[in-house]
Order: structure tokens, then C-alpha cells, then sequence
């Protein structure tokens, strides 16, 4: 940017990313996990921005964690040297790619099964001389994907051992069922039923002769505890960067801490009680539940009493009580939302913004990245 921008400045919608909550969340996650002894490994999916990226390995983070090739290309393109792909490489065109990437940066995959095993380590073979870092994934409890824990995640990584281009070094479990629970206490508990999981199957691979440096767990809502989750050597985290209101809800970061909001504009004031913004579901998505605060589809900044009421894809519905029914056509609110990952990934680009004042606007390079 060649000139100075407020934020005032920008068209609507627009995300608006606050520097000084980021830095202060990535600044406390890395602390933390400094403290308790373990790596940070963040998953970017939640910010898909390079230079976000580049911040938290800049702040102690060991490298990222991705979901597809697409986001893997996208960091490794901006420099990113340590890159794990939590997510099953299915399919000739994404082997390919893995193995040109496989050339150029330091690369861990999850694998459930000897199926995808097999392939990539044909893939791999090609070009003889390169080979990927491999983790089984265990579920914990989940039911997404993933081998059950113990015997099970030994007997493939026994078999994955033998496969050539790939290098057995451990196992990545994540208890998505966290994002559930009902409150702080039951996070608590998920945390550490992970951690022993992980802990006790681990120990099963080391009695076999097989490798477990490696055991990577967490989430956003359970990395709290991962002090707690004795024998886990990383944690893969990612909303903890932005924060929304499903974190707040866990109990994960605090509203003022959220530092994700969306710029929306007010288009219509059809009642005295309504009042319409240019943002629905093609901006905020319908991931999770609503508001536990008790205003629904998101926090309205500097007017707590608005409830975000619905959505339709171009429209959001605003309720207003009464204190807050001068609010006029064209005005502008900030708003944040339930699920932050979903709404970074409808726009093309977001606004760093410190005070009032827009230092950068970054593209976000990961979006639609699906493949």
C-alpha cells in the first residue's frame, strides 16, 4: 500500500484482521506451549495468508499444518520449509504434485490406511531419492478418520515401515468431538483422554521397535490443557490465531481477544426492529451454533444488545432493541462470527488493520484451495 487507509475507507463486506489481537494470540499460544515443552505446529487452514504463516514460525512455531495440497503449495511457495498435510493424498493428479513438492520441502502426511500407504509410496518412487515423513492417524474418539487406537495403529505402521519413500516416525490423532462438548470441564476431559490415548499407543509402537517421536495432537479447544497430556510432542492448533464464538464458547479465548470482524454495511431498515446488512450466508456461513452470549449468527462490536438474527445468502437480519433503533442506512458495524475458518475462506482478501489505520491488505492465498 502507497497511502494511508482507515479502515473507514474500506467497501463492504470486508474482513477486517486486528494486528494487536493477532500478535497478542500467537505471542501466547507459542509462550504457553514454550512453558509446557511441547512444538507448536499451526494449522493454517483457519487464515490461509502466508504472511500469517510466516509470523507464527517467526514466534517459535516448528512449521504448518495444512488439509490439501493446494494450501501445502500455497506456504511452500512463500518460503514455508516444514509443512504436514493432515489429510489423505487420494487420487494420480494429487501424488503427482506431492511428489513435486516432496522436491522442494520438508514433508509429513497422515495416513489411515495401507491403501493410500502404497500409492504414495509408488508415487514417491518415480523419482527415486525424495521421500515423506509419515504419521498414522488414530482416532480418539471422534469417528471422522483414523485407525482405533493401540494395536491396530501398530500393525500399519509396522507394515507402512517397510514401504520405501516413506519414513514411519510416529502418530497424529485430533479429538474433534472437543468442539462439542458442553463445557470448560468436558474439554478438560477430552484433552486428557487424547493425551492418554496417544501416550499409551505410542508406547506400543516403541515396544515393537517402531519410531514414536512423533505424536501430534490438539486442537484449538484442548490446547489449553496440553500441559496436561503427558508424551504429546506437538500441537496443531489454528482458530486460536483469529478466535470467533464458537472458541468463546469453549472457553478457548475471550470475546475481546477475537480478532477476526467483518465490515458490513446496513442496506435496509424495514421496521423499527430490523435493520438488514449486505452480508449473509456467502460471507458468514452457517457453521456451528449460535452465540452463546445470546446473539445469535455473531457479535456485533460496540453493540452487545443486537441479536444477528438470519441469514439468506445476501442478507443478514439484524434485531434491534430498543437502545439501538437510531441505527441508520449506511451505517457500518463490525461483526464477529461463529466459525471464522468459513467466513476467511469466502474472501479473496482481508484487511491487517492496527488503531484504526490499514497496514496491509492481504490476499488470501489459500482460499477455494480444495484440491
Amino acid at each position: 500500500m502507497n497511502k494511508k487507509m482507515n479502515k473507514k475507507d474500506l467497501d463492504t463486506p470486508f474482513i477486517l484482521i486486528d494486528l494487536e489481537k493477532v500478535e497478542k494470540n500467537i505471542a501466547d499460544m507459542q509462550q504457553f506451549v514454550n512453558r509446557a515443552g511441547i512444538a507448536l505446529r499451526p494449522h493454517v487452514k483457519t487464515h490461509k495468508i502466508p504472511e500469517l504463516a510466516i509470523q507464527q514460525i517467526a514466534a517459535g512455531a516448528i512449521g504448518v499444518t495444512v488439509a490439501k495440497i493446494g494450501e501445502a503449495e500455497v506456504m511452500a511457495a512463500a518460503g514455508i520449509q516444514n509443512i504436514f498435510i493432515a489429510y489423505p493424498i487420494v487420487g494420480e493428479q494429487k501424488l503427482n504434485r506431492l511428489r513435486r513438492l516432496a522436491k522442494t520441502v520438508d514433508l509429513t502426511i497422515a495416513v489411515d490406511s495401507m491403501v493410500v500407504a502404497r500409492e504414495v509410496s509408488f508415487a514417491l518412487q518415480q523419482e527415486p531419492g525424495i521421500s515423506v515423513d509419515v504419521l498414522v492417524e488414530m482416532d480418539c474418539g471422534f469417528g471422522r478418520v483414523g485407525v482405533p487406537e493401540g494395536q491396530p495403529v501398530v500393525d500399519l505402521a509396522k507394515q507402512i515401515a517397510q514401504l520405501p519413500g516413506l519414513v514411519f516416525r510416529g502418530l497424529i490423532t485430533f479429538a474433534g468431538h472437543s468442539y462439542d462438548a458442553k463445557d470448560v470441564f468436558e474439554v478438560e476431559k477430552i484433552a486428557i483422554s487424547e493425551g492418554t490415548a496417544a501416550r499409551t499407543t505410542a508406547q506400543l509402537l516403541r515396544n515393537s521397535g517402531l519410531r514414536a517421536d512423533v505424536i501430534s495432537a490438539g486442537s484449538t479447544p484442548t490446547s489449553r490443557f496440553s500441559d496436561q497430556m503427558n508424551g504429546i510432542t506437538e500441537i496443531r492448533p489454528g482458530t486460536y490465531i483469529f478466535g470467533d464464538l464458537m472458541q468463546v464458547s469453549l472457553g478457548a479465548l475471550a470475546l475481546e481477544d477475537c480478532a477476526l470482524t467483518v465490515k458490513t454495511t446496513i442496506v435496509s431498515r424495514p421496521s423499527a426492529d430490523r435493520a438488514v446488512i449486505d452480508a449473509g450466508t456467502k460471507v458468514f456461513t452457517m457453521d456451528g451454533d449460535d452465540s452463546p452470549i445470546g446473539t445469535g449468527r455473531g457479535y456485533v462490536l460496540g453493540h452487545p444488545g443486537i441479536i444477528v438474527s438470519w441469514f439468506t445468502e445476501e442478507h443478514g437480519m439484524l434485531y434491534l432493541p430498543e437502545e439501538e433503533r437510531d441505527l441508520a442506512i449506511g451505517q457500518t458495524l463490525e461483526i464477529i462470527p461463529v466459525h471464522c475458518c468459513g467466513v476467511i475462506n469466502m474472501f479473496d482478501e482481508a484487511a491487517a488493520v492496527r488503531q484504526e489505520e490499514v497496514e496491509a491488505i492481504w490476499n488470501i492465498q489459500g482460499r477455494g484451495k480444495v484440491r
